[in-house]
């Protein structure tokens, strides 16, 4: 719409107002003559209006966008296109379309979109296409050749053009995405220097992988400054939480969030940017100015409406009659901006911003927003006041009588002197009471002084003090500010006094407040504070404190030790923060029905160690009760059960597995004597039996089916015995350690079929009852455990004697296990192996890796043993 301002020329103006304000004078054929001349003049204007509009020439624009307007971003270009047409000597026909690829991003839906635009331009050409996003710009890319030949292309906010992207031809010219990540982060670590963590922010949309792409390869320089991660294939809520319990010293870099791992779609600009920010526990800076008005902090951002203004500019050059290969494609579109309200929240100083940042978003102080209400309030206050103070002083002028004030002085309960210049006029009982000194003692003040402070470097620094207090109040008519000093009484007793001081015209009065048992409360409050905390300190367990609001006040150096943590950061309520999350609703619960009873209460939870293991602790506390029966919080103590949890859980479980074992033993036991020693006996009595039917002929049929009566006789003697030796080996007892271990390797093998390579060397002659058998039933389980699972036939048993004990090994080149998996399985062969060892004092280790072969490897010193072994 035009509009044309008419202004009358100064001499006609000057006579059409003359002529209006004296109708009188006006004759009806001047007034006809001028509103023909009006009319005239007015059809002339309009049709020089109609003309000018109808020789303008028509150029077509079409605005071709990667989303539709409910994306904030694409309205705020499409202002800004609009903005940088506005001196354009044409009439303008703008045609704005949308590919929508975040709505339906699937091939054939864009495939279907694509085709439908080209056929519905193709009898009308535009003069100049700008394309807003970076699939637009691919889209004209590929068919600009085919479907809008000749036709120059202005691109803006591409995602850049990345190396490895398809070139443009000479018709394309455009405005640069040119996103700053590095230099945002740059401005973080300036605000918060101590960040070790940044987290990048990003969804699964295309448009969304290509900024993220983008930033991992301008982030590259701080890799190896900082842990960066990308959270970037999360359904929201999960990234929501995940946001919710950051790590402290982290940053936040949000890109865009146009769809979720759920294939959930969101409007970047004016939904998952708001969610994010109101659930990040961390600062988040960003690389859009659209996304700077939910929380965020802001940083080197990419300005939407400026990137519009240069495509609507570059657009109306081309359509001047430029050719788009002249004309430099536009970088550096970005400033740094920053939100006032997000700075503050996060305690951000303005001074550490980069030089020439914009503050958006600060709000007016009390004083700019309401300085005149303020102003006129106060000075009516003042005058209020001053009109107070008068009627008050002329109303205490009238009461103000010697009579009065030495009523005032006696029955005080406080010491009081009245003083007119140097002389004392008036000291009450209370004065006598508490220093011992009457009139007579002190009748000036020079007499008070070596009185009441007899040491003359302290009276020096006292009498300074309180002349220069008395002077500033005197100058300021105003009472002085209290002052406090050790007095010496008359008896010499030392007394703390709290010295206040008014002027009454040419009188003025001292008040003296004895707060000598205040300050010896504070003295003992100070040191029993002290030894609490030395002792809290020193103490081996984890001391806490906290007030009547359930909030912690205190934590002592243990607890800070074991979290890793300030105290800072364990007070209040981040002491729940190490909670495990399983253990937290639990924990807490039982914490706050403690408080609402004041009960004493003990809990058991997870908290998480300065290593980040979670270790079980026993919490344990008790109300803090005030002599007037008040409550005033709660002292607590937790200590690191966590062994004594693995040790209960291993107990529960070992009664089960030593029942199974027991009734194992048994059963093979059983087998043993039924497969093996039941079998031969059977064959021998069937042979006896048959010796008894059919008695041999000849002396060499009964000598040769004696023998073999006595061979069978003797094996079953073998068999038994080594069943014998496993249950019990009486060599161990007569022949010793070395013996017994050697006599069982060599049964082992001719039992087994396998070689066992026993090596002793220096080993005692004489070794514990106690420990013989220990050494001896783990070298048994070992190669018991050996033989089955290892897979070879070839084993090592090693006994050296060593300057403090017995070292024993037990090894095999076999398959190997993991000694982790076997204690969790349903045998007690290693827990048996390790309680063995355990008992007297020694050391087990098992050393194995698949296809590596299995080492087990004891140690057992002799001095500690038989010392442990006597005191039991």
């Amino acid at each position: 719409m035009y509009r044309c301002k008419f202004r009358w020329p100064l001499g006609l103006g000057t006579r059409m107002k003359d002529r209006i304000v004296r109708p009188t004078q006006v004759s009806s054929e001047a007034l006809a003559d001028l509103r023909l001349v009006s009319l005239l003049l007015g059809i002339f204007l309009l049709l020089q209006i109609a003309a000018t509009a109808q020789t303008k020439p028509i150029r077509r624009i079409l605005i071709l966008n990667e989303a539709g307007i409910s994306h904030p971003g694409i309205n705020i270009i499409d202002k800004g296109i609009r903005t940088g047409l506005q001196s354009a000597p044409y009439h303008l026909e703008l045609y704005t379309e949308y590919l929508d690829t975040i709505l339906f991003p699937d091939a054939a839906d864009q495939q279907r979109i694509r085709g439908f635009l080209i056929g519905k331009y193709k009898n009308r050409q535009p003069d100049v296409i700008i394309t807003v996003g970076p699939g637009p710009l691919k889209f004209m890319n590929q068919v600009h050749q085919t479907a809008f030949p000749g036709i120059p292309i202005v691109f803006c906010l591409p995602n850049e053009v990345s190396p490895g992207s398809p070139a443009l031809d000479s018709y394309f010219a455009g405005v640069e995405n040119n996103m700053k990540p590095a230099e945002t982060l740059k401005a973080a670590l300036g605000l918060q220097p101590d960040t070790r963590h940044v987290v990048v922010l990003g969804g699964t949309a295309d448009f969304d992988q290509q900024q993220v792409a983008l930033v991992r390869e301008r982030l590259k320089v701080y890799e190896n400054q900082l842990d960066i991660s990308y959270l970037t294939n999360f359904a929201m809520p999960d990234l929501l939480e995940r946001l919710r319990r950051l790590p402290a010293h982290t940053v936040i870099l949000y890109t865009a969030i146009g769809k979720d791992a759920t294939g959930t779609k969101f409007i970047s600009g004016s939904e998952s940017a708001p969610m994010v920010a109101a659930a990040a526990n961390a600062p988040i800076f960003t690389l859009y100015d659209v996304y700077l008005n939910h929380g965020e902090v802001g940083g080197d951002l990419s300005s939407l409406d400026e990137q519009g203004k240069l495509a609507g500019t570059m657009a109306l050059r081309i359509l001047k009659g430029e050719r788009p290969q002249d004309i430099a494609r536009a970088r550096d579109v970005t400033a740094y901006m920053f939100d006032w309200r997000a700075l503050k929240r996060w305690g951000f100083n303005e001074k550490k911003l980069p030089q020439g940042s914009i503050v958006v978003n600060r709000q007016p102080t009390v004083w700019a927003a309401y300085k005149w209400y303020i102003t006129i309030g106060v000075s009516l206050i003042v005058l209020q006041a001053l009109l107070i103070g008068k009627l008050v002083w002329q109303r205490t002028a009238l009461k103000r009588s010697e009579q009065y004030t030495r009523e005032v002085v006696l029955r005080s309960p406080i010491a009081k002197v009245v003083t007119r210049g140097d002389r004392n006029d008036l000291i009450n009982d209370k004065f006598t009471d508490l220093f011992g000194y009457t009139i007579d003692d002190v009748p000036g003040v020079e007499q008070w002084w070596p009185l009441a402070y007899p040491d003359e470097q302290y009276r020096r620094e006292i009498k300074a003090e309180w002349e220069s207090r008395v002077e500033k109040a005197l100058e300021l008519h105003k009472s002085i500010e209290p002052m406090e000093a050790k007095v010496c009484c008359k008896n010499g007793t030392i007394r703390h006094i709290e010295f206040h001081f008014a002027s009454l015209g040419d009188a003025s009065i001292v008040s003296f407040v004895d707060i000598t048992e205040r300050q010896l409360a504070q003295t003992r409050l100070r040191e029993g504070e002290e030894r609490f905390r030395h002792v809290a300190n020193s103490a081996p367990v984890l001391i806490w404190m906290a007030g009547p609001d359930q909030l912690c006040t205190y934590v002592n150096q243990q607890w800070l030790k074991f979290t890793g943590r300030t105290e800072e950061e364990e007070t209040g309520n981040g002491w729940a923060d190490g909670i495990h999350t399983d253990d937290s609703e639990k924990a807490l619960a039982t914490y706050t029905e403690a408080f609402r009873q004041r009960q004493p209460f003990t809990m058991e939870y997870r908290l998480r160690r300065y290593d980040d293991e979670y270790r079980w602790v026993l919490d344990t506390g008790a109300p803090i009760i005030n002599p007037d029966g008040s409550f005033s919080g709660y002292i607590g103590s937790a200590i690191d059960v966590t062994e004594r949890k693995l040790a209960e859980e291993a107990l529960a479980s070992i009664g089960g597995k030593l029942i199974a074992a027991q009734e194992a033993e048994r059963t093979r036991i059983a087998r043993e004597l039924h497969d093996d020693v039941n079998q031969q006996l059977a064959f021998l009595a069937i042979s006896l039996d048959q010796m008894r039917k059919g008695p041999p002929r000849s002396v060499s049929e009964i000598r040769s089916r004696t023998e073999a009566l006595f061979r069978k006789t003797e094996e079953i003697s073998r068999s038994l015995q080594a069943l014998s030796h496993q249950l019990h080996s009486s060599k161990l007892e007569y022949f010793g350690l070395v013996n017994a271990m050697q006599g069982f390797c060599r049964e082992f093998s001719d039992q087994h079929h396998v070689e066992v390579q026993f090596l002793p060397e220096y080993v005692p002659q004489h070794v514990p009852k106690e420990i013989s058998l220990c050494l001896f039933r783990v070298m048994q389980a070992g190669l018991t455990n050996a033989l089955k699972h290892s897979g070879v036939n070839r084993f090592e048993v090693g006994l050296h004697g060593t300057t403090y004990g017995v070292h024993l090994t037990v090894h095999d080149d076999g398959v190997g296990f993991d000694p982790d998996t076997a204690l969790r399985s349903e045998g007690i062969g290693i827990i048996s192996m390790r309680e063995r060892v355990r008992f007297v004092n020694g050391t087990l280790a098992i050393d194995s890796k698949a296809n590596g072969g299995t080492t087990i490897t004891v140690d057992v010193p002799l001095s500690s043993v038989l010392s442990h072994l006597q005191s039991a």
